[in-house]
């Protein structure tokens, strides 16, 4: 249908019309043509491979496009080219190497290919009065492998599975055809001769010079071997080296002839500057450096005799009591200064009650609890007291009678826990309260065995996990006690306190039934058991155990080491010492219950080097950190940082009386960095309360650093 214009339309129309003719009168002025945008600069629209070998083609070729200053892809007006070629370095670039730019503003390379030493390059592109651009980076391998060459041999003696120091770490330098370095090629270690088996990482991967670097290599055989290093199928061989037999000492440790005391050590404790101090019931205090075996008096003028102590997060000694008569205590506190090698000058706040025998253990809190022991009326002293850094806060809820110097220790939930010497374990909770007042027990798991574990003795080897090994024997003790064993045991407990609902089980026995021993936690986290007797009665000399043995908690079973020269049973002592060795000493300064008769007072000690010394060469730290926070992240530098399975600390020792009241140990948490290890301190106090510990770095063969001393805080 058609429609008839409206009288808007027709209007409109003749406007139109009317306006056309009116600009007829006006000249006809067509639009400028839009500018064109001259190119400024080169930018790269492909990039070039990032890896190549030498010689041979790119397997990504580059383009190259024109750009104005915006980024824009410009046609240039004339024809335009741009060149290749290699910025820097050594390697030359083949191939054609100028391009025309094509309709399109992008100049196509399609055969370029660099020649030279293996490395990092790359491509600069370049045309006239355009700013040039540069490739990525591009690594350059060698052509095939052509030569291994060892350019560090191994040592050229070695123990049986020796783990290489890092300057007898074996290297390698791989090359091509024309002698140039070549560049990310995986190198194979074996054994080329010898029989022997290879441990260790057993693969490298050339750097930029070709060189590939071994960390940890060792071999197990004996006599003489060759290592081989294989790359592409091209073998290079190591210079001969030998492998000795272990040592006997590597299976059995061994003793160092005695050294003489002026007194008894039968307290000793190792303190943050690596000396140690000591003391005993007859004459002064003494301090004694193990690295120069020098001796030195720290006079005191209290008879400090069967106190109890333990160190504070400071670094001092807390003393608590001391010997007023047999079964007699003192009220007294004594401070040792390690920074000083004295005595803080007193008088120092006294306890409610007088202490002979007392257990002191660090809270996570930073103060310190003693409990037990008698009081200067041979009463029992039942109520535990708080050292809060000024005075003693008596715990009247957590009254009890305990036999002398409970096995305590902090568990992961922060309570006490006491592991021994009754049947029955108890809990005590410092911060809880009674009907009594402050201070609360409540009853732990009973032992298997089912006699009274008197001098027996307790570790804690890892965090929350106790070994309780022997003790018992003495029926006529007049301690508070369960029934007693006529005889002392062979037997050992273990019990995981991070456990929900711990209970005791048995672990193996040890060899010969032993009291008066002594339990100590090595850095590989076994536990070594020295002295003690094995016959009945309260301190039978006479059946003095001397053969040391030591107890892994992986398999639970124990393993007789070498046998000590002295008879030692009541008042020696064990202590770990900074360089992993275990200083053993003390017995006797104690008559004969009943008679004046003394028993054999040695005044002496022997140093037992225990096998893992005897198994190559030691890791080394040098530096750690003085300090850490809890949970805290710090750096421990080695040279030996590849060869570290194992990172421990063990806390100082405070000991006497067959029990460190001190001690325990824990596996901390690692990686490997740059510089060494990176260690993660405990998460909490719970789990490591606060003070000095000392740390130690340890290889594949349980092998141990020297320690250091670091304090968590």
């Amino acid at each position: 249908m058609t429609r008839t214009p409206t009288l808007v339309t027709r209007l409109g129309i003749l406007l139109l019309a009317t306006s056309a003719i009116t600009c007829t009168s006006d000249p006809v002025r067509p639009d400028p043509p839009p500018p064109v945008d001259a190119p400024t600069r080169l930018a790269l629209a492909t990039q070039p491979a990032s890896a190549t070998q030498n010689g041979q083609v790119l397997s990504v070729q580059p383009v190259v496009e024109l750009q104005d200053d915006d980024g824009t892809v410009v046609v240039p007006e004339d024809e335009a080219t741009v060149t290749a070629a290699v910025e820097g370095g050594a390697a030359t670039l083949g191939g054609t190497l100028t391009r025309t730019v094509d309709a399109n503003g992008r100049a196509t390379f399609d055969d370029l290919q660099l020649s030279g030493p293996s490395g990092t390059y790359h491509i600069r592109f370049t045309s006239s009065g355009l700013t040039a651009a540069v490739s990525d980076n591009i690594v350059l391998g060698g052509g095939p492998p052509a030569s291994v060459t060892v350019t560090t041999q191994p040592p050229a003696t070695a123990l049986r599975g020796e783990v290489f120091e890092p300057a007898a770490q074996p290297v390698v330098r791989v090359t091509d055809a024309g002698g140039n370095p070549i560049a990310g090629v995986e190198v194979m270690a074996s054994v080329a001769s010898g029989g022997g088996t290879l441990e260790g990482g057993a693969t490298g991967t050339t750097d930029a010079d070709g060189v590939a670097s071994f960390l940890d290599l060792g071999v197990v055989g004996t006599g003489a071997h060759t290592l081989g290093f294989t790359a592409g199928g091209v073998t290079g061989t190591s210079s001969t080296f030998t492998l000795s037999p272990l040592p006997p000492e590597a299976s059995t440790g061994k003793w160092d002839p005695p050294v003489l005391w002026d007194i008894v050590p039968l307290h000793m404790h190792l303190m943050p500057t690596g000396r140690v101090l000591a003391w005993g019931k007859a004459g002064q205090p003494f301090v004694w450096d193990p690295s120069s075996n020098n001796f030195t008096m720290a006079a005191v003028d209290t008879m400090l005799f069967c106190a109890g102590h333990a160190f504070m997060p400071d670094g001092r000694l807390l003393v608590s009591g001391g010997h007023l008569a047999d079964d007699q205590g003192l009220q007294s506190t004594n401070i040792f200064d390690p920074a000083s090698d004295s005595w803080v000058p007193g008088p120092l706040a006294l306890m409610a009650r007088g202490r002979w025998y007392p257990t002191v253990t660090t809270l996570p809190d930073g103060r310190l609890v003693t409990v037990a022991g008698r009081d200067a009326n041979e009463n029992v002293a039942s109520t535990p007291e708080v050292w809060n850094g000024s005075a003693w806060i008596p715990l009247p809820g957590a009254d009890l009678q305990l036999p002398y110097y409970p096995r305590n220790f902090v568990a992961p939930n922060g309570l006490v826990f006491y592991a021994g010497e009754r049947i029955l374990s108890l809990w005590l909770d410092v911060n809880g309260s009674t009907a009594s007042g402050l201070g609360r027990w409540t009853s732990g798991p009973s032992h298997q065995w089912s006699f009274n574990r008197d001098y027996g003795s307790a570790v804690m080897y890892e965090t929350g996990k106790i070994l309780y090994a022997g003790g018992g024997g003495d029926p006529g003790s007049n301690q508070p006690r369960d029934v007693t064993s006529p005889v002392p045991t062979e037997t050992a407990e273990i019990i995981d306190l991070n456990d929900a609902s711990p209970s005791w089980s048995y672990t193996s026995p040890m060899s010969v039934r032993r009291r008066h021993l002594n339990a100590t936690v090595l850095p590989d986290g076994q536990v070594l058991v020295t002295g003690g007797l094995s016959g009945g009665g309260f301190n039978n000399i006479g059946s003095a155990v001397r053969t040391s043995e030591i107890w892994n908690p992986a398999t639970g079973s124990w393993t007789t080491l070498a046998s000590n020269a002295i008879d030692r049973g009541y008042h020696a002592v064990s202590m770990l010492l900074p360089d992993a060795t275990v200083v053993h000493g003390s017995s006797g300064d104690a008559n004969i219950p009943g008679t004046t008769q003394p028993y054999p007072a040695q005044k002496n000690h022997e140093i037992f080097r225990p096998p893992y010394l005897f198994k190559g060469a030691r890791p080394t730290i040098d530096p750690a950190p003085a300090t850490v926070g809890y949970g805290q992240s710090f750096e421990v530098a080695t040279p030996t940082g590849a060869q570290i399975t194992q990172v421990r600390w063990i806390r100082i020792a405070s000991t006497t009386h067959s029990f460190d009241q001190n001690g325990r140990a824990s596996s901390l948490t690692f990686s490997r960095s740059a510089a060494g290890v990176s260690v993660t301190a405990p998460a909490t106090a719970n789990l490591a309360p606060p003070g000095h510990y000392v740390l130690f770095l340890l290889n594949r063969n349980g092998v141990p650093s020297i320690g250091k001393m670091v304090k968590i805080q």
